[in-house]
C-alpha cells in the first residue's frame, strides 16, 4: 500500500482560528494546526497565498477510539525541522508544543541553549519540571537553530574551505557545521568565517554540535 505523505501545501489564506488556519487549494479547504507565533505572523493575511511546509500525523489512540489526521504546517523547513526536535522530549506532545512555540524558533532555541529554565518555564504548558527537561535533552541539539539568520535559503553546497586549523576538527566535522549554517540563513562567507573563527583557537571539536556550540558562544 502507497500512503501519500503531504510535506508542502500551497493556497490561500480562508481563515484563521485559535490554533489553526485554512488554506483554499481548490476545489480542498484544509485544515492545518500551526504554532502560536505563526498565528500570529499570518492572522492579518486571509486571501493572500501562502505556502506551508507541513507533518502529517494521526492525532488519538485506542483509548480515544478512533485516529484523526492532522497537518501542522510551519512558514519554513527549518522551523518544521526544529518542531520535531521539541517534540522528543518527555511530556511535550504535538499540541504542547504548538502552544508553547510563542516565539521565533531562534529565540526559542537560544533560551534553550543558554539553559534559561525560568523563562522557558513561563511559556505556555511548559512548567519548571518540563523545562529542565527541555534543557537536559536539547541544549546540545539546537545550536544551529540558535544561529538562524534571515530566511531560509536553498540547501546544499559545496564543503567549506576554511584557513583555520584543520587539525584541530575532522574534515567531516567542518563540511557538516559548515551546511548546518547554510540550512540557517548564513552565506557561505559568513559560515567560512564563523568556522575559520573557532578554528583559530586550541580547542579540538569532535562534533558538529561541540563546534556549533563554539560558533554561538563567540555570536553572543
Amino acid at each position: 500500500m502507497v500512503v501519500a505523505v503531504l510535506t508542502k501545501v500551497r493556497g490561500i489564506v480562508e481563515a484563521v482560528a485559535d490554533e489553526s488556519l485554512t488554506v483554499r487549494v481548490d476545489p480542498f479547504a484544509i485544515e492545518v494546526l500551526i504554532p502560536e507565533h505563526t498565528r500570529r505572523m499570518v492572522q492579518s493575511k486571509v486571501g493572500e497565498p501562502i505556502e506551508l511546509h507541513t507533518i502529517f500525523y494521526l492525532e488519538g489512540g485506542p483509548m480515544v477510539g478512533r485516529l484523526v489526521p492532522r497537518l501542522i504546517g510551519f512558514l519554513s523547513a527549518i522551523d518544521r525541522e526544529f518542531f520535531d526536535v521539541f517534540c522528543s522530549v518527555d511530556g511535550v506532545g504535538v499540541r504542547k508544543a504548538l502552544r508553547a512555540m510563542v516565539r521565533p524558533v531562534r529565540e526559542l532555541a537560544r533560551l534553550i541553549q543558554d539553559q534559561d529554565v525560568k523563562l522557558l518555564s513561563t511559556f505556555p504548558g511548559i512548567g519548571e519540571a518540563t523545562a529542565e527537561r527541555i534543557v537536559a535533552k536539547l541544549r546540545r541539539k539546537v545550536g544551529k537553530y540558535a544561529l538562524i539568520v534571515g530566511t531560509e535559503p536553498a540547501l546544499g553546497a559545496a564543503a567549506a574551505e576554511s584557513n583555520g586549523a584543520v587539525e584541530n576538527a575532522e574534515p567531516d566535522v567542518i563540511r557538516d557545521t559548515y551546511a548546518a549554517l547554510l540550512s540557517v540563513g548564513h552565506t557561505e562567507s559568513q559560515a567560512r568565517q564563523a568556522i575559520d573563527r573557532v578554528l583559530a583557537g586550541k580547542k579540538k571539536f569532535k562534533s558538529v554540535a561541540d563546534m556549533i556550540e563554539a560558533i554561538y558562544l563567540q555570536s553572543r
